[in-house]
């Protein structure tokens, strides 16, 4: 009689971890918490939340940066910045991203380590509102997971309405 094994190998005699599903269903309940909330869109700069919601990850070395950001525009596909060089990493190795689709090269204020004149802020809070704007979301809540006040201050001159997002 054989036992199946759920090893973290792959394998080509047996279909172990399925990471496809893994993030579809990751995906799938946070589209439907989202779908349940007033929220138009869910921004994060919390690493884990972005791995969740995007199945990217860079390394540990910068969880604590607040560099790299995700959105999810309701009725939308995630939409991640990052790095230029993790961003076409994630170009190539990441098909669920479509490539440049929805892995893009940007970055966030890195703790304040940006002078404000850089306006890295303002290119975050225009990114986000094209993306928003794209999906007929202007005027929708934006909920956030955790947010630098350079950042918070820039989306809302782009007339967005920040709101906490923790929950979702």
């Amino acid at each position: 009689m054989a036992i199946r094994t759920y090893g973290p190998n792959a394998v080509d005699w047996e279909q172990r971890v399925d990471l496809d599903r893994l993030r579809n269903e990751r995906l799938t309940r946070l589209r439907t918490t989202l779908d349940g909330s007033e929220l138009g869109g869910l921004l994060t700069f919390d690493f884990s939340n972005i791995r969740y919601m995007t199945s990217t990850h860079i390394g540990t070395w910068a969880m604590d940066k607040l560099i790299r950001f995700a959105l999810l525009p309701r009725g939308g596909e995630p939409v991640v910045w990052d790095f230029g060089s993790a961003a076409r990493h994630h170009q190539l190795y990441n098909p669920w991203l479509e490539g440049p689709k929805r892995a893009r090269a940007g970055i966030s204020t890195l703790r304040g380590a940006f002078h404000p004149d850089a306006g890295i802020a303002e290119e975050v809070a225009r990114k986000v509102a094209a993306e928003l704007s794209e999906h007929g979301l202007t005027g929708a809540p934006l909920g956030v997971d955790v947010i630098e006040l350079p950042v918070l201050a820039a989306l809302r001159d782009q007339g967005i309405d920040v709101v906490d997002g923790q929950q979702v």
